[in-house]
């Protein structure tokens, strides 16, 4: 077996502090002790989609020990959550739809808590508001999602010797032949990676030169100088914070504020991140050769 940190953490910069101290230290004791047994990731992932729904589904209520047991409930979610990649990494396991499989859980959970928090607003007489506000909320969850997502996995492609898990649409071939369910969710990934290429030209730009130019340790260095702030950032607008704020309002009695915050300075600081990110990727492009060198063959 190998020793914890070979797949428990991605790193300082990329992680939380949270994530690092707290949540991959107890998902890796999960996934340490599902190893031997028939438990997939897979069932992993339906147990944080299971007490995911259970926790979103508390903040209906205006009590404010249902909202702390959903905070909570939230908590243990979230360890699952770790712990199913880290499964999957010790075992040697790990896929795309693996992937494709824990994002949906996590969209699930989360379009379950804002279909929970706008009932509750309309309970208490916000009426169609409620539907509007949530589903622009709910929107710009979506796309900060994917832009954090986006800026970690290529800072570890570029910065890191090409790891992470990186991909571009065309590494995901469409699946004609698949069942139903496995081709609404590759559908649905490729989607995704052509929104993230939309809001990143520049960085996946940069990435697709550096896919075939070698970029060295020179670039590498450089990369990561640029945009270890950019990264660390990204954790103002990262899954865990969304947990907090949401447990604050409903506790506060303004579920509303959840909404707000998610939807007006959630997305400037996105807007931010993105226009961080987009410089750097067009300053740092220069550092790469301007051709593929040769192979060099043997005399």
């Amino acid at each position: 077996m190998k020793p914890q940190n070979a797949w428990a953490a991605k790193g300082e910069i990329v992680e939380e502090w949270i994530d690092i101290h707290f949540f991959r230290p107890l998902g890796y004791l999960i996934a340490r002790a599902a190893g031997p047994t028939r438990v997939s990731p897979d069932h992993l992932t339906l147990v944080c989609l299971i007490l995911g729904l259970a926790a979103g589904h508390l903040f209906f209520y205006s009590n404010p020990w249902f909202n702390v047991a959903g905070f909570l409930l939230f908590i243990v979610s979230d360890i699952f959550d770790s712990a199913d990649g880290q499964l999957a990494r010790m075992r040697g396991t790990s896929t795309r739809f693996g992937r494709i499989l824990d994002g949906v859980s996590d969209n699930l959970r989360f379009i379950n808590l804002y279909l929970t928090v706008m009932v509750r607003l309309r309970m208490a007489g916000w009426g169609w508001t409620a539907m509007g506000l949530a589903t622009l909320a709910g929107a710009s969850h979506s796309v900060q999602s994917a832009g954090v997502d986006f800026i970690r996995q290529a800072f570890l492609f570029l910065g890191r010797e090409g790891r992470g898990e990186l991909e571009l649409i065309d590494d995901v071939p469409a699946e004609p032949r698949a069942p139903w369910w496995r081709r609404l969710g590759v559908g649905l990934y490729r989607d995704y990676l052509r929104n993230q290429e939309r809001l990143f030209p520049q960085t996946f730009a940069l990435v697709r030169r550096a896919r075939e130019e070698s970029p060295g340790e020179t670039f590498q260095a450089a990369y990561v100088e640029a945009e270890s702030g950019v990264v660390r950032n990204c954790a103002w607008i990262g899954q865990n914070i969304r947990f907090v704020l949401v447990a604050a309002a409903c506790l506060a009695g303004r579920p509303a504020a959840f909404f707000w915050i998610t939807a007006v300075p959630f997305t400037l600081i996105l807007v931010t991140l993105r226009a961080l990110q987009e410089r750097n990727a067009a300053r740092l492009a220069v550092l790469l050769p301007t051709e593929i060198p040769e192979p060099v063959h043997a005399a």
